[in-house]
């Protein structure tokens, strides 16, 4: 018996949702960086990233599309490479907090990453964090990601699976949950309603999983796609932490892999 698919919303649904989408993170954009997972918290972080991302691309200085880029904390690490990056986003909140951390180091646009405006084979290598379970058209946007690759182009997805957990992940987040009420920690999160309302119509509501991400990025023309050490950040992440922050970090799975667009 087949499993069905979800299917991507009516174009109408869409851009409603996409509107939605776009005031929400808006909306968190004061507070983001206040979040274990969002800001890089300190220099052991910002060295794993280093880690990962060299690993990815390589040593040498490239021509960098920071995807979905938020308040600019991967274009940061992309920046102490060397690399040659530009920043995109949805939100003009967003786009205001990493202009004001980069300045002209980056290149730093308002714009959809499903919809490109970038020239084909623009880039030698593309990366992005926590967009890829947000997308409304996921199809779309790897086929737009893959034309703006060079040949022999490399494309990092940083994501996680936020919606389903084990029932050992479960009790994890319970705990977590309940030491930062006993300790009266704040929550960054605003507005759980309309979390809730927008999640329930991703594409990947159901959850999105690295086989699930790897067998879609193979049929937009991605190959050689490996799994990447993401586990070195979140290690970090969790030795910056408080231990509230660092339990509910271990609360999901998150992964990262790396494809490449055929080529020399």
């Amino acid at each position: 018996m087949s499993v069905p698919t979800p299917s991507a919303p009516a174009p109408q649904d869409n851009f409603s949702l996409k509107e939605e989408i776009r005031a929400y993170w808006s909306a968190r954009a004061e507070s983001f960086d206040l979040s274990f997972g969002h800001a890089i918290k300190s220099d052991r972080e910002l060295q794993a990233f280093q880690r990962l991302i060299r690993g990815a691309f390589g040593s040498e200085p490239l021509e960098v599309l920071d995807l979905a880029c938020g308040t600019g904390e991967i274009t940061r690490a992309l920046l102490s490479l060397d690399h040659r990056v530009t920043a995109l986003d949805f939100s003009e909140a967003m786009i205001a907090r990493a202009r004001a951390k980069h300045g002209k180091a980056a290149r730093i646009l308002l714009g959809d990453a499903e919809r490109l405006l970038e020239d084909d084979a623009s880039y030698d290598a593309l990366i992005t964090r926590h967009l890829v379970w947000t997308l409304t058209d996921p199809e779309g946007a790897f086929a737009e990601w893959f034309r703006v690759l060079r040949p022999g182009g490399r494309l990092l997805v940083i994501d996680g699976d936020w919606v389903n957990r084990s029932r050992w992940q479960a009790l994890v987040n319970r705990f977590g949950n309940w030491l930062r009420d006993r300790r009266g920690a704040p929550v960054h999160q605003i507005d759980a309603d309309t979390h809730a309302s927008i999640t329930k119509r991703f594409y990947f509501r159901d959850g999105l999983s690295r086989e699930k991400l790897e067998t879609m990025l193979r049929a937009a023309g991605f190959g050689e796609i490996a799994p990447a050490d993401y586990h070195q950040v979140v290690r970090e992440q969790q030795r910056a932490a408080p231990l509230h922050d660092a339990i509910r970090l271990a609360s999901s799975t998150r992964f990262a892999l790396v494809a490449h667009k055929p080529g020399p």
